[in-house]
């Protein structure tokens, strides 16, 4: 993996299971601080087409360190995830590390990878 310029490259790739269409919805954190759903905390937030059963990322500009990741299946496009009466999520999600928890999301420490100056490729699935 090489840097853009001066911009580190992180490279993540979303396996989506049995799922050819929508969007997929990323955000990359670099602190504790709002993860894993709060996008106003989240330091970049894109979305990507599934094509193939994965949705493909390439975000450019960060600095080395560490980032824990959080994605979710937007299948119906709104830029948010369906939950249930009490919270659950309805839509596929996962996280880097394809770090999970039986009934809370994981945190940041779980979730982090550690983004070197040469850049990296992440791969996690959503569930």
């Amino acid at each position: 993996m090489k840097t853009d310029g001066n911009n580190t490259v992180l490279k993540i790739t979303v396996h989506i299971p049995n799922e050819t269409e929508g969007l997929v919805q990323l955000l990359v954190f670099n602190s504790p601080s709002g993860f894993p759903d709060r996008p106003a905390k989240a330091i970049r937030s894109k979305s990507e087409r599934i094509k193939s059963g994965k949705a493909v990322f390439r975000i450019a500009g960060l600095k080395e360190g560490f980032y824990a990741l959080s994605a979710f299946h937007d299948a119906d496009e709104d830029g948010r995830m369906r939950k249930s009466l009490f919270g659950i999520p309805k839509d596929a999600y996962g996280f880097s590390n394809d770090a999970r928890e039986a009934f809370s999301a994981p945190s940041f420490k779980d979730a982090s990878i550690y983004l070197p100056a040469t850049g990296t490729l992440v791969e996690f699935s959503l569930k």
